[in-house]
Order: structure tokens, then C-alpha cells, then sequence
């Protein structure tokens, strides 16, 4: 060092009076140095660092005026206290090098009468330099997560270089200054301080052998040393271990030189107040967006217990969120940009939904699945290749691969993460160094647990992903091995089943035969017991000259209304076109009974559609028609199926007549007969598709009901019956269930109940040596409200092939059956009249011929001597009526006459022949 100069040295020895005149008070520590009115306040002043530094800060504000070539130091004191006022929380090394910072820059006042030889210009540059150094270190150091401060053990060597360094500098102002027998140098001796939580990191490595190196690539122990200590594990942290802190001091350095460049002149000229330093504006004023709560952040705000947040969704049917009792946020922790699984947060779910419940989303690889059978829970795990973030979303540009493992809740252990061709390669560096594989374990219990795992080559490179599942009630895990090229982060050949796991069966050693089935109870047809008669003739009055014909096919329609009819008839008046025998219609009524009644009764209600507000007239050779509609009386239905159409309940069994009566105004009357026979829909067929198909008919309610089985519609859903469908895990927990109980029938619980009428019922047949469901026993049977059944029906289906098999056969074992049919009592079905002669057309009787009585009635003589009668309209219709009977009767004769002939033709011709 060159000695100082005679002015230099009156300078300093007057400093040094000044020093030696001032009252040190050791009890507070408190050493304030007086220099021309100027007061110099030394950093152990104050309880805090900070207000010690502000304090030099406001106190040389216009310092650099005098002196420029020492004003960068006070422009990097300005950068460190607005590195550290924004900081989170405190740090022992971070506030000891701002005390040794503030000790030295409390000095440099000193200079200020002191002329500045090239000796001093020299220290000047070195205490610029040293500043640079720390401000460059302490604002890379700041952003550091926690856990990479306390691991990265190499932070303290930075900083114990550092410190070193202003030591020197303090030194060698001192020595110009001559005055450093005056104040207390501990705080230049000391060695830098260690953080409560250094140590704890410091315990933590030993207590994982000590190598720190392989503990910063692990991420699990990283992650298991932030949750000892309540430190947040962020996304940044491993980058953070991996490239340490050297390329961050160079980047801020590099900074700091543009910055001293650009901002020290505005600087001294505006007092270091409005100074707006670039590299922590930049931080500062760059905002992020929260992926747990959806709230804007800075670097600087982002504080352990910045952000708040609900561990799970909404639950819009509960209203209420699954995680807590209230509508207040849960969980606080720090704001994170990229979503994440280390800990569950609402977002998260709906972030990973997008991904998982869509196929245009992401290619499988591979995927182990394994159910607990007792209480339906589930381990998981997959590998795929990611395609898009959501559906119909712009594909991802680089390759990129997805590992889950365990079930998406906020209430389990799970994991979701992705992995690009780069971070495969550093992840791979990073295993070779910790050699620990293991990417994610649901839980530490062998017999319910999922896993995923890396597989390495020799050389350390990754080759794999181990995916593994197991539950309680499986005898093995699920393992398959998918290849991986790490280079280009695709799958490179094809999955290795190395274990199959689950519930698997055997092979039966011979077909299975199924009893047969048992069934109570008749066959119904749905076709009609015969065709509805139209032969029905007009009844009438000889004064009344009206012929009633039906106008519609066929005559008596049912009304979609209850127990009404309706159909259409034609009044024709039949009376001579000359003669002026008009007659008026002046009511319709209506009566109704069932075939096998001999008596007809009133209907609740005749209608005449149209009206029949006055009486009609109808002229001889003319017709009206009658549209009509009737209503019969109901009757009791015992609740036999509320499907039926009360309109035809009543004809079910037997055909129902419906008599009109038109009477005129001297209430002559005629009348006409209609009829109505059932006939039922038509019962369901088996389809083409069906594997079986089991039918129950019900003769009181004339219905037929029927349960048909189908194949499954897939992989997993194995068979349809009805409309519901068994999957292979039902199958599989009424085999583990028959292992575990010892019975062999167990109820699918595939049902369905039809209170008034029937039900039926489902039960899986378990070969307990094969362990395989190998057959379906479906139940039909009458209700519940039957007191006495006498209906039912047990049939067999052959089970479809299902699930995992073990090639080994092995002796079939049948199932013990229990379920059987109640004893049931015979259903004689009763034989009702479909048929009777109550309404056929009978001949009015010709009175004997008498001559008395012919010329009493003024009958008209004929030639032979003899009366003739007169002649009515209703003789000459029963006439025709004969003459028809008689025709229809020589047709019958002709028709068999011809067949006979055929017949005696044929038998001739065969004996001529032979």
C-alpha cells in the first residue's frame, strides 16, 4: 500500500482525535463517529440492519456530490436494502454482510478532507468492487426458495468470500485512515453466521449419508426435508440445486454494470431517492398469475403464506367444499405458476380432468389397474404420451410424456407430472448421482400400494417406467414395464406384461352343463281368439222401414278414453222413391253385454258425434249416418297391471256387443249388433342378439312378461340383462365373496321389482376351483301382493368369457343352489265363451193359411181362389235373408261336392295306374 501523503496524514490524525474524543458505550454497543458536523452511524446502532444501512444511506445523501468516484458504493448499498426490504424473512448471512457493508461504507465519509492520492483511488475501486459482489450475490441468494438456500451448502463459501473481502477493504481504509485503534473490529473478526435452519439442513444430509450432492438430485428427500421444516417445495427448487448460484451472481453482476453506468450521475444529482434500478424493477413490476387460488403476484409478494385455497372442488350438490366445513379458503401457502402434485389444491383437479377424461388428450403406453374387492377402492397407474392440455386444444410441440400414479382426490396420495426429451436428460444426471429411482409409491403397505419407477441402463441413462398396482384381495401385483427413448422422449418398443395381478380364473377341463330350466304356468297367444262377426241383421218394427249397416272395418273401435267404444252406422230409409214415407229419428240408445251373457245392459253414456239436437228425417232411398261413441260401465281391475288400457280390460277374455236402437217418432224402434273381440299386442320375441331369453305369461292380466340376456356392449361390461349391465368386477367379488363365505350362489343384484304385477331376479353361479362366475341364474315370478303364486320361471345362461385367465384348467366344481321357486299351485286356466247365438237373425214364422181369415183382412185375390197376404217390407227382407242363406248353403255343397270329385278322380287314376 502506498504511505499517505503529509496532507493525508493531517487529515487523519485529526479524524483520529475526532474518534478518540467520542464516548463508547459497551452496554449498547453504540460507537458514533462525529466528522465536521457530520454525523456517522455505525451498523450495530440499531437493533436491525436495515435501518442501521438507510441510516448511512440518508445520512451521505449528498456525499457522492463531493465525491463521484465513491457514489457507486452508495448506489449498491440503494440496490441491497431494496433487495432485502423486499425479502420474505430474515437471514443471519444476508444481514451480516449488510452489517460489515455499513461498517465500511460508515468510513468513507471520512475521506472527504483527505486529499485522494492513487493508493486511495485503489481501495475506492475495491470497496465499488466488493459492493458489486455483494449486492450482486445477496439479490441471487434472495431468489433462492428456501430449500435451496439451506441445502445448497455452497451459498456459506460465497459469502465467506465475500465478507472476506470487504474485510480487507475495511482493513486497508482503516490503515489510510489511521484511525482503526479506535473502534471495535468484531464485527471484521467474526465469522459469518449460521441460520438455526443451515444446520437443520446440515443434520439432515449427515442423516442420509452425508452426501449432499446426491441428496440435492433427489427430489423425494428434498421434498422429505421441506416437509420436516415447513418449507414450501415449489417448482423451481431442483433447477434451483442443479445449476447452483454461480450463474445467477454473473447475471446480476453484469446488471449491475449497466445499471452503475446508466443511473449513478442521475443518481447523485437526485439524492439516491427516486432511483429506479432496473433489476429489481424488472422483478418488481413482472406480474404471474396463481394456479392454486387465480390471483396476480410479484417475485417480492410472494410470501409463504401468500396465497389461500381450498384442498378440493366445489361440490355443487352439497354445496360445500369436501375439504372443510367453510367457504373460507382452507390452505395457505406460496403462489405457484405451474400446476403441480406436491400437495392437492382445488385447481389442480379440474386442471388434470381435462387431460384425463378425454381420448384426443393423450396416447396410453401403458396402464396397470388393480380393484379391492371389498371395498371397491382402486390403485392406478399409466404412462402415456401427452398430446394437448385439453381437448381440441393446439398440440404440444414437443414431445412429452405423462406418468400418473394413484387416484386424482384430495384425500389420497397421487401423482401427475410431465417429462420433456431435456428434463429426461437431466433427470437421468441426477439418478446416476442419488440412484434413487423410485419416481412416486402411493403407500409403504405391500399389499395396497401403486408405484411408478425408472429403469437405467449400466450407464446410467433412463430406459423405462415401471408401473406397478397391487390391492389386499389380488395374490399378485400388476406390473408392466414400458420402454422409453430418452433422446426423444417417445416409447421404444413394446410393453412388458411382467406380471398380470387383479382377480384372474382358470380354465375350466370341460364344458360346463347347465340344468334345465323350471317354469310354472300356461302359454298365451297374442293373436285373437277369432275374427269379429259383422253377419249381424237389422232388427226392426214392420212400420219402421230402416236398414242399419256398419260404415267402418272394423265396426267397433275401442276409444283411446276409458271404457268407451265408438264406431259409425248407416240409417237407410227403405221405403219405395215414390211413396212419402219419410221417417224421423228422434233417439239412439245403446246397450252392451259379453258373450256368454244373455242379457243386454244400459251403457253409462251413448253420444251421437255431431249431434242430435232435433230430430232427423230421413227420405225414402236415403241414409244418415250415425256416428256414435258409448261408454260401458267399468269394472274392478284387482290392480293386475297398470299398463293396461282400461278401454279393452274389459274384453280381454271375451268379445263385447254393443246393440244401437234408433227409434222415430211413433217409437218404432230397429237395431243393429256390434262387436268387439281383444287383441292383444303383440309379446316380445327374442331378438337376434339375445344369448338367452326367459319368458312368465300372466293369463288374469293377459300379458306377457320376458327378460331378455345379452352379450356385453364391451371389455369391461361383461353381460346385459334387461337394461342392466354386470361388469367384470361385479363378477369378480361374487367369486371372492363365494371363497371367502363358502356359498356358491351369490345375488348379482340385478333386479327389478313391479309391485303390482311380477319381478325378477339375478344370481351368479361361482365355480369355486376354477374361480370363475360360469353361469347366470335368472328368477320370474309373480309379486309380492300375490297371495297365492302360480306363475314362475327359473332359467340358465351360459356366462361370457371374462377378465384375466391363468392357463391351467382345472376340475370344474358346480355351485350349491338355494334359491328356489315357492311351491306354487296349479293355474287351470278357465274356458270362457268366445261365441254365442243370442244375436242371430231368426226367420219371422208365416201364419197357416186360412180363408176366413184372408177375406177378413181384405187380402187381394188371386186366380186360383185363394188370398193372397200383404206383403211388408220386413217379409221381404227376411225373404232375401233365406234366399242369401240358401245360396251361401248350395256354395258350401258345390265347394265340397268339387272336392269330393278331386278325391274320387285322384283315387281312379291311381288304380288305373297300378
Amino acid at each position: 500500500m502506498t504511505p499517505a501523503s503529509p496532507t493525508m496524514a493531517g487529515n487523519i490524525e485529526q479524524t483520529s482525535s475526532n474518534a478518540n474524543s467520542q464516548e463508547t458505550d459497551k452496554a449498547s454497543n453504540k460507537t458514533t463517529l462525529v466528522s465536521k458536523g457530520m454525523k456517522i452511524v455505525h451498523p450495530l446502532v440499531n437493533s436491525s440492519c436495515i435501518d442501521a444501512a438507510i441510516d448511512i444511506l440518508e445520512a451521505f445523501v449528498d456525499f457522492g456530490k463531493a465525491m463521484p468516484f465513491i457514489a457507486p458504493a452508495f448506489v449498491l448499498l440503494k440496490v441491497i436494502i431494496d433487495v432485502e426490504k423486499r425479502a420474505q424473512d430474515a437471514d443471519a448471512k444476508c444481514n451480516d454482510l449488510v452489517e460489515r457493508i455499513t461498517f465500511m461504507l460508515g468510513l468513507v465519509p471520512s475521506l472527504q478532507k483527505i486529499e485522494i492520492k492513487p493508493a486511495l483511488k485503489q481501495i475506492i475501486d475495491r470497496i465499488n468492487g466488493s459492493m458489486k459482489d455483494a449486492a450482486a450475490l445477496i439479490a441471487a441468494y434472495r431468489k433462492q426458495s428456501r430449500v435451496a438456500r439451506r441445502l445448497s451448502f455452497s451459498n456459506r463459501e460465497k459469502f465467506t468470500s465475500c465478507a472476506e473481502t470487504i474485510n480487507e477493504c475495511c482493513h486497508d481504509l482503516l490503515i489510510s485512515l489511521q484511525i482503526h485503534q479506535s473502534l471495535q473490529l468484531d464485527i471484521l473478526t467474526r465469522e459469518v453466521p449460521t441460520d438455526d435452519e443451515d444446520k437443520a439442513a446440515k443434520e439432515f444430509v449427515e442423516e442420509h449419508g452425508g452426501d449432499v450432492q446426491a441428496i440435492m438430485h433427489d427430489r423425494e428427500l428434498v421434498k422429505e426435508f421441506a416437509s420436516r421444516h415447513d418449507l414450501a417445495m415449489d417448482d423451481t427448487v431442483m433447477e434451483q440445486l442443479n445449476t447452483g448460484i454461480n450463474d445467477a451472481v454473473k447475471r446480476n453482476h453484469t446488471k449491475l454494470e449497466i445499471i452503475l453506468r446508466a443511473n449513478v450521475s442521475a443518481a447523485i444529482v437526485n439524492g439516491l431517492k427516486d432511483l429506479a434500478l432496473e433489476m429489481n424493477a424488472m422483478d418488481s413490476e413482472q406480474k404471474f398469475k396463481c394456479v392454486q387460488c387465480d390471483k396476480e403476484f410479484t417475485n417480492h409478494s410472494n410470501g409463504p403464506k401468500s396465497c389461500s385455497y381450498h384442498r378440493a372442488e366445489y361440490d355443487t350438490y352439497s354445496r360445500h367444499y369436501p375439504c372443510c366445513t367453510t367457504s373460507h379458503p382452507c390452505q395457505f401457502g406460496i403462489h405457484r405458476t405451474q400446476h403441480h402434485c406436491d400437495y392437492p389444491y382445488s385447481n389442480f383437479f379440474a386442471h388434470a380432468r381435462e387431460v384425463t377424461k378425454y381420448l384426443d388428450t393423450r396416447s396410453e403406453w401403458a396402464k396397470v389397474e388393480d380393484i379391492n374387492l371389498e371395498t371397491d377402492d382402486f390403485q392406478f397407474a399409466s404412462v402415456s404420451q401427452l398430446l394437448r392440455w385439453f381437448s381440441r386444444g393446439t398440440p404440444l410441440e414437443e414431445n412429452t410424456m405423462l406418468i400418473m400414479v394413484g387416484r386424482l382426490w384430495y384425500g389420497n396420495r397421487y401423482y401427475f407430472n410431465t417429462f420433456t426429451a431435456k428434463e429426461l436428460e437431466d433427470l437421468s444426471r441426477s439418478l446416476h448421482i442419488s440412484g434413487r429411482t423410485l419416481i412416486f409409491r402411493t403407500s409403504d403397505d405391500e399389499n395396497d400400494y401403486s408405484s411408478a419407477e425408472w429403469i437405467l441402463s449400466p450407464a446410467g441413462a433412463i430406459t423405462g417406467v415401471k408401473i406397478t398396482a397391487k390391492t389386499p384381495t389380488s395374490d399378485a401385483p400388476c406390473v408392466r414395464v414400458c420402454p422409453i427413448d430418452m433422446k426423444t422422449c417417445t416409447k421404444a418398443g413394446d410393453v412388458q406384461a411382467v406380471s398380470e395381478g387383479g382377480f384372474p380364473s382358470y380354465l375350466p377341463a370341460s364344458p360346463y352343463i347347465l340344468p334345465s330350466g323350471v317354469m310354472f304356468g300356461p302359454t298365451l297367444k297374442d293373436i285373437q281368439s277369432r275374427h269379429v262377426r259383422t253377419d249381424f241383421k237389422t232388427k226392426t218394427t214392420p212400420s219402421l222401414p230402416f236398414i242399419l249397416k256398419t260404415s267402418s272395418s272394423p265396426p267397433l273401435m275401442p276409444n283411446a278414453t276409458f271404457t268407451t267404444f265408438s264406431g259409425k252406422i248407416s240409417v237407410y230409409n227403405d221405403s219405395a222413391p215414390e211413396s212419402s214415407n219419410a221417417a224421423t229419428i228422434t233417439s239412439v240408445t245403446a246397450f252392451y253385454r259379453v258373450v256368454g251373457d244373455s242379457e243386454y245392459l244400459p251403457v253409462s253414456d251413448c253420444i251421437v258425434i255431431g249431434g242430435l239436437e232435433a230430430p232427423v228425417t230421413v227420405e225414402p232411398r236415403k241414409s244418415w249416418l250415425l256416428n256414435f261413441r258409448v261408454a260401458i260401465p267399468q269394472v274392478e281391475r284387482h290392480n293386475l297391471d297398470a299398463s293396461w288400457w282400461d278401454r279393452e280390460f274389459q274384453c280381454r277374455h271375451r268379445p263385447i256387443r254393443i246393440k244401437i236402437v234408433v227409434k222415430d217418432v211413433k217409437d218404432e224402434e230397429c237395431s243393429l249388433v256390434l262387436e268387439h273381440v281383444f287383441k292383444p299386442d303383440s309379446f316380445p320375441k327374442r331378438d337376434e342378439a339375445d344369448i338367452a331369453f326367459f319368458t312368465l305369461d300372466n293369463p288374469q292380466a293377459f300379458r306377457r312378461y320376458s327378460i331378455s340376456v345379452k352379450r356385453g356392449t364391451d371389455d369391461d361390461n361383461v353381460v346385459q340383462i334387461a337394461s342392466q349391465y354386470t361388469s367384470v368386477k361385479r363378477l369378480q367379488k361374487a367369486v371372492y365373496e363365494a371363497l371367502k363365505t363358502g356359498k356358491t350362489e351369490i345375488p348379482l343384484f340385478l333386479a327389478q321389482e313391479f309391485p303390482t304385477m311380477w319381478e325378477w331376479n339375478s344370481w351368479a353361479l361361482v365355480d369355486v376351483s376354477c374361480r370363475r362366475v360360469y353361469a347366470i341364474k335368472v328368477m320370474l315370478k309373480e309379486g309380492k301382493h300375490v297371495r297365492n303364486p302360480r306363475i314362475g320361471c327359473i332359467g340358465y345362461v351360459l356366462c361370457p368369457e371374462y377378465g384375466p385367465a391363468i392357463a391351467e384348467k382345472r376340475e370344474i366344481k358346480y355351485a350349491e343352489e338355494l334359491v328356489k321357486l315357492a311351491p306354487m299351485q296349479p293355474c287351470i286356466l278357465p274356458v270362457y265363451p268366445q261365441d254365442d247365438d243370442y244375436d242371430d237373425y231368426r226367420p219371422t214364422p208365416v201364419p197357416p193359411e186360412t180363408t176366413a181369415s184372408t177375406e177378413a183382412s181384405g187380402s187381394t185375390v188371386v186366380g186360383n181362389g185363394k188370398a193372397k197376404p200383404d206383403v211388408t217390407v220386413a217379409d221381404i227382407q227376411a225373404r232375401f235373408d233365406s234366399i242369401e242363406a240358401r245360396l251361401e248353403h248350395i256354395t258350401i255343397t258345390l265347394d265340397k261336392l268339387v272336392r269330393m270329385g278331386t278325391f274320387l278322380f285322384v283315387i281312379i287314376v291311381i288304380r288305373f295306374l297300378f
